[in-house]
C-alpha cells in the first residue's frame, strides 16, 4: 500500500522511461490491503510502471535491483508502517555478482507472473473499484 509520494516517485521514474517493474503476489493474506493496494495500479500502469502478479503462492520477497549493479534486499514492505513505525532493515549491495543472483531470481519470479494489462485492470467491475476506493482510505491503519 504505497503512499502518494512513492506512488509519483515510481510513475515519474517510468514517464522519464526507467523500466520500473514491480512483481507483487496475485492474491493477498489480507483482503483489505489487497484492495487498498489495488487502487493505485491504475496511476502505475497510466505512467507505464509494469506490474506482474506472482501465481505460485504468497512472495514475500522485498527486493530492488537497479542497473543490474546496485540490489537492495530486507524486510521493508512498500507501506507508511513499514517505512515510518516499524523497525525494518535493508540491505544495500554494490556488487555485479550479486546484483546477477539476484537478477535471475527476479527473472524466475517472473518466469511465474502475469503482467498486468492496463486495458483488462480498466474493465474491472465497478463495485472493485469501489472497495479499492473506500480501502484506500484506511491505508494509514492496514
Amino acid at each position: 500500500m504505497p503512499d502518494e509520494a512513492l506512488v509519483l516517485g515510481l510513475s515519474n521514474a517510468a514517464r522519464r522511461g526507467i523500466d520500473v517493474t514491480i512483481i507483487l503476489p496475485r492474491r493477498l493474506d489480507s483482503i483489505m490491503a489487497r484492495y487498498a493496494s489495488e487502487s493505485v495500479y491504475d496511476a502505475l500502469l497510466e505512467a507505464g510502471v509494469k506490474i506482474h502478479l506472482f501465481q505460485n503462492g504468497m512472495l514475500h520477497t522485498k527486493a530492488i535491483l537497479i542497473d543490474d549493479t546496485i540490489s537492495f534486499i530486507g524486510t521493508v514492505n512498500m507501506d507508511m508502517r513499514s517505512f515510518y513505525l516499524n523497525l525494518e532493515v535493508t540491505l544495500a549491495v554494490y556488487d555485479k555478482s550479486f546484483a546477477l543472483r539476484l537478477h535471475e531470481t527476479i527473472d524466475h519470479y517472473l518466469s511465474r507472473s502475469t503482467q498486468l494489462d492496463s486495458e483488462s485492470w480498466a474493465n474491472r467491475s465497478r463495485v472493485k473499484k469501489f472497495k479499492e476506493n473506500v480501502l484506500r482510505l484506511a491505508t494509514p491503519i492496514l
